[in-house]
């Protein structure tokens, strides 16, 4: 979340001074090439029904965390609430990671039968427009990747003011991989080049639950199965 340079051009502007901003913070724009993007407003991972879920509780704040059969590695940071800067996703009370400037950080599968989906969501805070997520195959490649103003533009980080607690720049996100690139999801990695990307509630799935028929609508379906036998059974008098 870009708050701190945010204030810092703020008071640039208003003693006359210029302050540059990161070449990353610009409107560049990376869009997945290998899948779709969908994305709600808020925290949906309670009604996502999900293979595995991370939620980063549970742990300390340190960049090493398992849960789930994913481990999680590299210069990310679990914590609670806003800390130096950087904004916990909007109503979001739990532990969360946080990936800041010049930093990466993968999840990914450590156990070999919580490897290979076809989608994945995740819950992502003040979206930047210098965010990366980047999806991964079960080796750790590179499937694709986009960037946090591809699902919410022009960012927060642009937008600027209380932008970072706008409901606009905290979504729901999902990603699905195009079937017929023949490849499955193993992992996420999340990038920024400034601070930070913030994230909660990762969820890997391959498809979502076939909803169950009410009561009612069984009855209608057995009813017209009976009236289709019955018809059937007419005919086949008739012709005798």
């Amino acid at each position: 979340m870009a708050r701190i340079a945010r204030m810092i051009a703020v008071a640039g502007i208003a003693t006359g001074v210029v302050v540059s901003t990161p070449a990353s913070a610009t409107t560049t724009t990376t869009a997945p090439t290998k899948g779709t993007v969908t994305s709600a407003t808020g925290d949906q991972t309670a009604v996502r029904y999900g293979t595995a879920t991370v939620d980063f509780n549970g742990a300390g704040t340190g960049a090493s965390y398992t849960q789930n059969g994913f481990s999680l590695s590299g210069g990310g940071v679990l914590q609670t609430g806003n800390v130096n800067g950087t904004s916990a996703p909007l109503g979001d009370t739990t532990q969360y990671l946080s990936v800041n400037g010049g930093k990466t950080a993968t999840l990914k599968a450590s156990d070999s039968t919580k490897s290979g989906f076809e989608s994945v969501s995740l819950y992502w805070g003040s979206i930047d427009s210098y965010n990366l997520l980047s999806i991964l195959d079960t080796a750790g490649n590179v499937i694709d990747s986009f960037s946090g103003n591809f699902v919410a533009s022009p960012g927060s980080n642009v937008d600027g003011g209380n932008a970072y607690s706008d409901p606009k720049y905290n979504q729901y996100v999902t990603y699905t991989l195009n079937s017929l690139t023949g490849q499955k999801i193993g992992g996420l990695k999340f990038a920024s080049s400034s601070d930070a990307f913030e994230l909660d509630n990762v969820t890997f799935f391959n498809s979502a639950p076939t909803s169950v028929p009410e009561p009612a609508t069984l009855t209608l379906f057995g009813a017209g199965i009976g009236g289709l036998v019955a018809a059937s059974r007419r005919r086949r008098k008739k012709t005798a």
